[in-house]
């Protein structure tokens, strides 16, 4: 039997007196996630694909954060999640539930939040999504949402109109054609700053013949807000190159190198059809700082996008 190595810091986590009732699950969950197996509790579903493996980096300092309905690869030298995963499936009737507080992630040493987040300049941006938590997997995932663990500074436009609709076509209309849809997501750091430079984005699904499908983002700080998504598509290749995260360490060589390389043709997962659905925040954004949100120009920029891919 192979023996991995459990590192110091989850050593740390477990002996915490309120989970070591939960220490079985947890060392558990780590020897699976070790061995490229699920993300998450028993209870849940996997937040990544198994045969995939969890993200891994030589150069990083990446500990395991299991919740409720997603995961965390969180860089304990930058104090900040690395990647975060979850799976989607079709949500039923909706369910109002109250808005949590943002608060420290008890199963870390206590440390303030950056102080970045008492300005107007950015928002505190959730990686796994509010809303995507507390309808799909409940109260206790959508607390976890809220813990700083699961949270990295955006800047309001990014957060309200660009994440947003990110977050909404996901949950309404590609999990209902895909299920289930896996989700990635993460910051990527600036040099010299604990605030990110933008942030990627991945999607996996298994077609009907079983293969696996991807599409990948990486979205800047510094947009208007009405781009269409389809204008931040890249390769996983690209997304490593920036992260140094390896995200499919499982897969052969051939089949990564097929599925990396290239970026996702607008077709995949709809998103010629879905790279310009409204934010539901645009009215309140509607002329703010000089600009005028206009989804009819996406839809013109969408178009000559198709055309340019087509020749």
């Amino acid at each position: 039997m192979q023996i991995i190595p459990v590192p110091i810091p989850f050593i740390r986590l477990v002996q915490r007196p309120f989970l070591r009732a939960e220490v079985p699950v947890l060392c558990a969950l780590f020897l699976l996630v070790a061995s490229g197996c699920t993300l998450a509790r028993p209870a849940a579903p996997g937040a990544w694909p198994a045969a995939l493996g969890a993200p891994v980096s030589s150069a990083r300092d990446i500990r395991l954060v299991v919740n409720d309905g997603f995961a965390i690869g969180y860089d304990s030298v930058r104090e900040q999640a690395a990647w975060v995963a979850y799976r989607l499936r079709p949500i039923g009737p909706y369910r109002s539930m109250p808005r949590p507080s943002f608060i420290s992630d008890p199963r870390l040493p206590r440390r303030d939040p950056t102080p970045v987040y008492t300005g107007p300049d950015y928002d505190r941006g959730h990686l796994a999504p509010n809303y995507a938590m507390s309808q799909v997997y409940g109260t206790r995932a959508q607390r976890q949402s809220f813990y700083y663990t699961n949270v990295a500074p955006q800047r309001p436009r990014l957060n309200q109109l660009v994440w947003q609709r990110f977050e909404e076509i996901e949950i309404d209309d590609i999990a209902r054609d895909e299920s289930p849809l896996w989700v990635m997501l993460g910051p990527i750091a600036a040099d010299s700053s604990s605030v990110p430079q933008a942030f990627f984005r991945i999607w996996l699904a298994r077609t009907a013949s079983g293969e696996w499908e991807a599409a990948a983002f990486v979205v800047p700080q510094s947009v208007r807000g009405d781009e269409p998504l389809s204008r931040f598509v890249v390769s996983i290749d690209r997304i490593e190159a920036l992260t140094g995260l390896d995200f499919l360490p499982r897969l052969d060589m051939t089949r990564q190198a097929a599925l990396e390389s290239e970026p996702a043709p607008a077709r995949r997962f709809r998103l010629a059809t879905l790279a310009c659905e409204p934010a539901r925040y645009a009215p309140r954004w509607q002329g703010r700082d000089g600009i005028r949100l206009d989804f009819e120009r996406c839809e013109e920029q969408q178009k000559t996008r198709r055309g340019d891919a087509d020749e």
